[in-house]
């Protein structure tokens, strides 16, 4: 039980660690589209060397959906893009159009494109998954299903797809689309911190705490796996179990605090009094729930 309640208890810790800086934050893996399971798709040769594979949603004669074109194939395909989906993205990338001076006309095209490339890249995902499936001799329980997941060269090989299209949507503004992206989970923190404001932030201020909180973000975790790095090389002594937990959540708690002095120091130079006093109490906060969690997992240790 007490093995159960630690792997628990760690998986708990990271995943809030992990999203510390901004709790639902926008992942940049691909996520299937609601209509991924209603999708055909289907592959026919062109030629000995090449081969074009077309996937289309329930509109199969969108005149509209756009060729995406990787190294070896050309394909067609159509996202999910109701209303809801485009708004979530305009709001998602408002900055990047903004920073960028990106019009109406383009911007649209940028998002309809990343939207057909999320959907194309999530079926080729799930199909890597269900290969993966129809190859096992044994029989396969749901557990099995729930659990699967891609190699590593599967991985490799998607990243390489995704940064293709990616590229080619975004073009000449590609650089700036993977620095934009790198902030997303500082911009999502920020996003919501502003919006909580009596008195909002104006842009340049919201950017500055954007790239303070990202350099100290990374600090923060450079520093974290330098630690681990030395403790993995004194592997005799190293701690295991409910240890292990206690002492990496010791020295996160400490990092994080060290983030947050950090964080406020270099902010107040862009803030209002009232705006760095809310910015302290949310980190403040932060760190608290933090401190609870371990408190919690302590506690049902002991149980």
């Amino acid at each position: 039980m007490k093995n159960i309640s630690v792997a628990v208890a760690v998986t708990a810790l990271i995943a809030f660690s992990l999203g510390y800086f901004a709790r639902g934050a926008v992942e940049r893996t691909v996520r299937p589209s609601t209509n991924a399971e209603k999708s055909l798709a289907r592959e026919h040769t062109e030629s000995p060397a090449t081969q074009a594979q077309t996937i289309v949603g329930a509109e199969q004669n969108d005149a509209k959906a756009p060729l995406i074109a990787s190294a070896d194939k050309a394909v067609v395909v159509k996202g999910d893009r109701s209303s809801s989906r485009i708004q979530y993205m305009k709001i998602r990338l408002g900055d990047f159009f903004l920073i960028n001076n990106i019009g109406p006309e383009r911007e649209e095209q940028i998002i309809q494109g990343l939207i057909d490339a999320d959907h194309y890249l999530a079926l080729k995902r799930k199909s890597m998954i269900d290969r993966q499936l129809a190859d096992r001799a044994e029989p396969i329980a749901q557990e099995d299903i729930d659990k699967a997941s891609l190699t590593s060269e599967e991985n490799a090989e998607l990243e390489r797809e995704r940064e293709s299209l990616y590229r080619q949507i975004t073009d000449e503004h590609y650089g700036a689309f993977q620095e934009y992206n790198r902030t997303s989970r500082q911009r999502e923190a920020v996003g919501a911190f502003s919006s909580s404001l009596q008195e909002p932030m104006e842009h340049a201020a919201k950017e500055s705490l954007v790239q303070i909180m990202y350099e100290e973000s990374s600090k923060l975790e450079s520093e974290l796996k330098s630690k681990s790095t030395e403790s993995g090389a004194h592997l005799t002594s190293t701690p295991q179990g409910w240890e292990a937990l206690e002492k990496r959540s010791r020295e996160r708690r400490l990092g994080m605090t060290s983030y947050n002095e950090r964080v406020l120091d270099r902010a107040k130079t862009y803030l209002t009094p009232l705006q760095f006093e809310q910015l302290k109490r949310r980190l403040d906060n932060d760190l608290r729930r933090f401190e609870l969690l371990i408190e919690l997992a302590a506690i049902d240790e002991d149980y």
